[in-house]
Parts: C-alpha cells; structure tokens; sequence
C-alpha cells in the first residue's frame, strides 16, 4: 500500500468510529444524577428565574426588591445544590445528553415566550 492510501484509510476508519454512537452515551443514569426530564425542568424554572429578577417585571423598589423574586429552583424542585452540580458533572461527561438536554431548555423557554406574546 501507497503511504497516501494509508493516510486515507486511517482518515475513512477515524471518521467512522467518531460517528458512531458512543455506548456510554447508551448506559442508564445512575439514581445520585438528576433524570433528564427533572433537569429539563429545573433548568427552565431556573432562567425563568434569573430573567425575570433581571428585569425587574414586579416593578419592585428598593429593599423589597430582593423578597419579591425570592424563588429557589432548589426548594421548589426539592434538588439539593450537591445533587445538582454532581448532575451537571455527569451531564458535562456526556456530553451528548447534556446538549439534548439544553436544546429542550431553549424550546420550553422559547414555547414560554410565544405563549406571552400571544396573551
């Protein structure tokens, strides 16, 4: 073999085994990370969250602007901010379910959005 034809064939077998699904993407959670769906929640109320303290929507003033948007995604999804980062560890190691993950993060928000804009 032509050492050009060597180089091509490496390349071929490179590029396939990338493609291929990897079986740790395929292996269950374990039970201590967060089930997808929970996080896909979680997630949402959390930018909800954030947003809307950003903007100010309540039209809070001064010192009652810190009580007004007292929301904990924490509290509210009964997750503890231990439980939450080791998922998101796990999450980040896999890299594909982290971005499926996000990529439903984003619809809900934008479906959110479409919904208010229409109200």
């Amino acid at each position: 073999m032509h050492i050009g034809q060597i180089k091509y064939l490496v390349l071929f077998f490179c590029f396939f085994t990338a493609c291929k699904p990897s079986v740790e993407e395929n292996l269950p959670i374990p039970d201590y990370v967060i089930p997808e769906d929970s996080l896909i929640n979680f997630l949402t109320d959390a930018y909800l969250g954030e947003g809307a303290s950003g903007i100010n929507v309540k039209n809070a003033v001064g010192e009652k602007y810190d009580s007004v948007y007292l929301f904990n995604p924490f509290l509210e999804h009964n997750v503890s901010r231990q439980r939450f980062d080791t998922s998101i560890a796990y999450y980040s190691q896999h890299p594909k379910k982290l971005k499926l993950i996000y990529d439903q993060v984003l619809d809900q928000l934008s479906k959110l959005q479409a919904k208010g804009r229409m109200d």
